[in-house]
């Protein structure tokens, strides 16, 4: 009988192929026992206990996480931000009895999340107003009362969670929130000159006379409000209406668990598995109708196309990496 004889090389070949194979598998075996899909999806906050056997509701919502961290990854692999530099370390609030890191964005349930980590932190059931009475006494801690390696260590072993909102709901809130619900002297008065943008006499409509000592500031529209986001005149920035991506660096920062706003109800329940916090269901968020989201879509049906474009191509990062779609939201206009 003849028996073919296999080359050398051919031989090795295929012996560092099946050694690659068998790492391979045992890796992926390792990965999902330490919560970690084969798609790079993070199952499991970093130091923390694996939730095991998650129920058909948290499974849904365990895979909505998963796919919001992958697109995040995808977009930050494929795209060179402008801003790179960390934030500034007083944003960051910390939650150090559950070992916790949350990037604080305005306008996206800020209040809600940091009512519930002060009663986390001080194992309190404040509402947000006793909570706010107590900061003077029982403040936040921050990232900016650190020291470098300090920093350097909650960056690298605590849970870092980001709370999102869609662009075109978060500028609504703000302009409702600032020059409409709860409006001061302050803010229309930094902002007035957004008038500008609507008047075809900029000298027109910018003060009520101020010289007779009357200081009241006319109030912002919104189509001037839009108008004047839409432009990068540093002087109508604020962190109210500024990009996520730039006030959290989420290109830059290695972020746990991204929460949606209009669907936090969802995502806290599993977040607070992840990061081992027991006996605390009391503090997680209700889910509440949002009776506003009908008014913030009728606001957008004054704005021409050209000024809601140049709104999509300022917060197109916001849009991409977290997974809105502003074609839907043009739909949603149309309807």
């Amino acid at each position: 009988m003849l028996v073919a004889k296999i080359p050398l090389q051919a031989m090795k070949a295929s012996i560092a192929l099946r050694a690659v194979v068998a790492v391979t598998a045992v890796l992926i075996v390792v990965n999902v026992m330490r919560g970690i899909r084969p798609d790079g999806c993070i199952m499991y906050l970093p130091g923390r206990q694996t939730a095991r056997g998650l129920g058909g509701k948290e499974n849904i919502v365990s895979n909505v996480q998963c796919k919001r961290m992958a697109m995040l990854k995808d977009y930050c692999k494929s795209n060179s931000l402008k801003s790179q530099e960390f934030p500034p370390r007083n944003r960051f609030v910390v939650n150090e009895r559950y070992k916790l890191l949350y990037c604080q964005v305005f306008k996206t349930g800020s209040t809600t999340t940091l009512t519930i980590l002060h009663n986390l932190e001080h194992n309190e059931r404040r509402s947000t107003h006793d909570m706010r009475a107590k900061l003077e006494d029982l403040p936040f801690k921050r990232l900016a009362d650190y020291t470098d390696e300090e920093v350097r260590l909650r960056l690298e072993t605590y849970s870092k969670l980001l709370i999102v909102r869609n662009p075109l709901e978060r500028l609504a809130s703000a302009w409702q929130d600032k020059f409409i619900f709860a409006p001061s002297e302050y803010w229309r008065k930094r902002y007035h000159s957004m008038v500008e943008t609507i008047s075809q006499n900029p000298s027109d409509g910018q003060i009520t006379p101020e010289a007779t000592n009357n200081k009241q500031y006319p109030q912002v529209p919104f189509t001037a409000f839009i108008k004047a986001v839409a432009t990068n005149k540093t002087e109508w920035e604020d962190p109210h209406w500024q990009l996520i991506s730039n006030l959290c660096a989420p290109c830059l920062i290695n972020y746990d668990f991204i929460a949606h706003t209009d669907t936090i109800a969802q995502d806290f329940p599993l977040f607070f598995k992840k990061a081992a916090i027991v006996g605390r269901d009391d503090l997680l968020p209700e889910n509440r109708q949002q009776k506003a989201e009908k008014m913030f879509w009728e606001l957008y049906k004054q704005i021409p196309m050209g000024d809601m474009r140049r709104i999509k191509q300022k917060f197109d990062a916001d849009y991409e990496m977290f997974g809105f779609s502003f074609n839907n939201d043009i739909t949603r206009l149309l309807d």
